[in-house]
Formats: structure tokens, C-alpha cells, sequence
């Protein structure tokens, strides 16, 4: 952990983060929440517009530590869907993560009210990431064995951030045990070390989703309420749809399962040992 240290644009004093997870949970929340008061005022009707620039001032005012590095980005050029967003961690040529990016797919370098829910879903993930260090410092891990690449995202996106199309209770049975399957195949020629950090950055992603599509859900309630258009994909209920509970409990029992299996192999090997002196 200590080759892993994060650097001081991703990182704030343990005075702030520190806490059970629930309690960093917890603020975390309400730094999004604090966010989002911020800006609700401003919010008037369907064509209220903030700009790039003055969603990165509302952002630097409320972080906790002026050090943390946070980036605001356009994606409106390179995504046709413009009520799109994404959370990136920017990397450095230490391959350590030197700043945590949200892109934003809104009209030019705006967005405009029906934009706010997919932010604060973004923002949550930063905020996430801010009081679970051990979220980015598993990534980095990963970062700089080289191991944070297009086919670990791509496995990640076929099987674990998808839309599950279930019917019954033996079609869930069925793809859970079809991922598992899968897991154990993308993991096989893995150590132990690369398989815990593969299987604890999914299950850390996977927890950042269930909380970041709970504030979307719930910013797009409160702006309709308020008259706001809200586009219809920001009330799904994606942690059902995806099974994001499911499969988090999955890579809990695989995590257990090679663990048990790494102990009974070392255990063998100094019994071995012992015979042999």
C-alpha cells in the first residue's frame, strides 16, 4: 500500500475520511447534497443553462480539501446522446492517478436542467471515490501492473455494468452462475494478488453505481417536482435491473473461495517443508 500511495491531488487528510464505511458513506452523500443546493436555486425552468465553467467553481467551493484534483470536460462533441456522462481517473506518467475527471455530453460547453440528475450521478462517484480511498488505490494498483486495460473494461461492461433481461427466478439463477463461470475463466491464469484487486475494483465500482443511480433517481423526483422535463431513463431502477446486489455478493463469495483456496495451498507447502527438514 505504501508503493501505492495516492498522491496529494487524490487524496485528503484521514481527519476527514476517517469513520466506519458507513459513516464516509454518509458524508460522501452529503457532499453531493450540498452540491446540489448549491445549484437548485439557479435551477428555474427547462432551459435554466450552467455552464462548464461555473459547474468547476460550484465543485471547487464545497471540496473538503483544495488539494483534490477534479476536472470538468465536454463531451458533447464526441457523444451524440447529450444527456450522457462518464467518471474517469486521469493517470500520470508514474502511472499514478493524478485527477479524477466528470465528462459531460450537454449543448456546447453547457448543460441545461435535464442534465443535473446524470452530474450529480457523476459527482457522487467522485465523492465516492474521495471518502473510500481504497477505491482509487485498488484501480491504481491495477494502473500500474498494467492490468487497468481494455479487456478487463470490456469483461467488466459485458458482464457486471449490463442490464440483465430476467423472466424468472431460474433465468437470475442461470446468469449469475453463467458470470461466475465467467469470472473464474477471466481470473484463472491470475495470482492472487491481481485476482483480489480485479474482484475488489468491481465490487467497489459496483457500490459506487448502486449509490450514484440512488441520487440520480432522487434528483430526477425532486426537479420534476419542481415542474423540470426529466428524461425517462433517469427514474430505471438500474441496480435491479443490472442484479448490481447480486453480483457484489458473487464477488464476495468468489473473493472468499480463492482466499480459502491460496491458505490450504501455503498450508501444504510449509507442511511439506516441515517433512522435509
Amino acid at each position: 500500500m505504501f508503493i501505492n500511495k495516492l498522491t496529494q491531488s487524490v487524496r485528503i487528510p484521514y481527519n476527514i475520511v476517517k469513520g466506519s464505511f458507513k459513516q464516509r458513506q454518509h458524508k460522501s452523500n452529503m457532499l453531493v447534497e450540498k452540491l446540489f443546493e448549491n445549484i437548485n436555486s439557479s435551477i428555474k425552468d427547462d432551459y435554466s443553462i450552467f455552464t462548464y465553467k461555473q459547474l468547476q467553481k460550484h465543485i471547487d467551493s464545497i471540496l473538503p480539501d483544495g488539494n483534490f484534483k477534479i476536472i470538468i470536460q465536454n463531451m458533447s462533441e464526441k457523444n451524440a446522446q447529450d444527456s450522457e456522462g462518464i467518471c474517469e481517473t486521469l493517470f500520470n506518467k508514474d502511472k499514478d492517478i493524478r485527477a479524477l475527471s466528470i465528462g459531460l455530453g450537454g449543448i456546447g460547453n453547457t448543460i441545461r436542467s435535464k442534465h443535473i440528475p446524470i452530474f450529480m450521478h457523476e459527482f457522487q462517484h467522485v465523492t465516492d471515490d474521495m471518502f473510500h480511498p481504497k477505491y482509487l488505490s485498488r484501480l491504481q494498483s491495477l494502473n500500474k501492473k498494467g492490468l487497468a486495460n481494455e479487456k478487463y473494461e470490456n469483461f467488466y461492461e459485458n458482464y457486471y455494468y449490463c442490464t440483465e433481461y430476467i423472466e424468472s427466478k431460474q433465468d437470475k439463477k442461470n446468469i449469475l452462475k453463467l458470470i461466475k463461470n465467467k469470472t473464474r475463466k477471466f481470473l484463472r491464469a491470475k495470482n492472487i494478488s491481481d485476482k483480489m484487486d480485479f474482484i475488489q475494483d468491481m465490487r467497489y465500482s459496483l457500490k459506487s453505481e448502486i449509490e450514484s443511480y440512488k441520487k440520480q433517481l432522487n434528483i430526477a423526483q425532486r426537479l420534476k417536482a419542481k415542474g423540470i422535463l426529466i428524461n425517462d431513463f433517469d427514474f430505471k431502477d438500474m441496480s435491479k435491473e443490472c442484479l448490481f446486489e447480486e453480483k457484489i455478493n458473487l464477488l464476495k463469495n468468489l473473493a472468499l473461495e480463492y482466499i480459502k483456496k491460496e491458505r490450504l495451498k501455503n498450508s501444504a507447502h510449509l507442511n511439506k517443508l516441515n517433512k522435509n527438514k
